[in-house]
């Protein structure tokens, strides 16, 4: 590639790196995104780079409800059980850091990192005090903005938060990882699942798992999805059929056909979608 432009190509990145710094009002992402346009067409940086700096601007437009870890995927610990319970969830669960609550999940009154147990290993856990190793919970709210929240995590050093629902409940939590993966795309964290959560069979059909989030059904499947109310694609069914289907149901979604495969009375877990020329559905009653 010529780079005889050198100068005016740095000078371009510059600017569209200063103004995502300092991006404030809609014509400024307006103009941001005519840099990130020009910058593509222009060579200063590739596809997947542009697609990274797109969803910097898209951070503004996020919400933690939309990332989070559910509260019912949360592995959490009594304040009541010994620390040896605590050692015990995080040697099984894989999880560096376990929420503790008092009562119910719906107060976290903080948390137990594994590396704060290690200036104990080999003494006896259940002589020590919870307060000895609780840190203090950093709570933040489901309506926050991803951005906004990253940059308190930079500021506070902290690295997840306990989210919380409008009534002040547990809604799940968040950390630095789901932030990231909004920024460069799928990575690997503790309390990722490690399941296919799209699988697409031979037979046509496609698996999904429930809590499959609904922007992803939307770019697979290439179609757009009226909501409010969801988040996932078994929140868009539930809100579509006006309860919980049980499994076995086969239910009009849409333009889908859908199977509902895995789940229980207050959740579905797995969906098995269908072209509706292969396989013929019954109409959501």
């Amino acid at each position: 590639m010529d780079t005889g432009d050198g100068k005016g190509r740095q000078g371009l990145l510059q600017r569209l790196l200063g103004r995502l710094n300092r991006r404030a009002s809609a014509g400024s992402e307006e103009e941001l995104q005519q840099l990130i346009d020009e910058s593509e067409q222009r060579g200063i940086i590739d596809e997947e780079e542009g697609d990274m700096l797109q969803s910097i601007l898209e951070l503004d437009e996020t919400y933690l409800r939309e990332i989070m870890v559910p509260r019912t995927d949360m592995v959490c610990v009594d304040a009541a059980a010994p620390l040896t319970q605590v050692l015990e969830a995080i040697l099984q669960s894989g999880h560096s850091r376990i929420p503790i609550f008092k009562g119910n999940i719906d107060n976290i009154i903080g948390l137990v990192y594994a590396k704060d147990l290690l200036p104990y290993w080999g003494q006896s856990l259940d002589n020590i005090p919870l307060e000895t190793v609780l840190r203090q919970p950093f709570l933040v709210p489901e309506s926050k903005q991803v951005s906004v929240l990253l940059r308190e995590f930079r500021e506070t050093r902290v690295h997840i938060a306990i989210v919380i629902d409008e009534y002040g409940g547990t809604a799940g939590l968040i950390t630095i990882e789901d932030l990231i993966e909004e920024i460069v795309g799928d990575i690997q964290d503790e309390y990722d699942l490690e399941e296919e959560w799209l699988i697409a069979d031979p037979d046509g059909t496609v698996v999904v798992n429930g809590r499959l989030n609904i922007e992803e059904f939307e770019e697979y499947f290439d179609v757009e999805v009226e909501r409010e109310k969801f988040d996932t694609i078994s929140g868009y069914v539930i809100e579509q059929f006006g309860q919980v289907p049980v499994v076995g149901k086969k239910i009009r979604v849409g333009q889908f056909d859908m199977l509902i495969e895995k789940g229980d009375q207050r959740s579905i877990q797995q969906i098995r979608i269908f072209p509706l020329s292969s396989e013929p559905g019954d109409d959501a009653d």
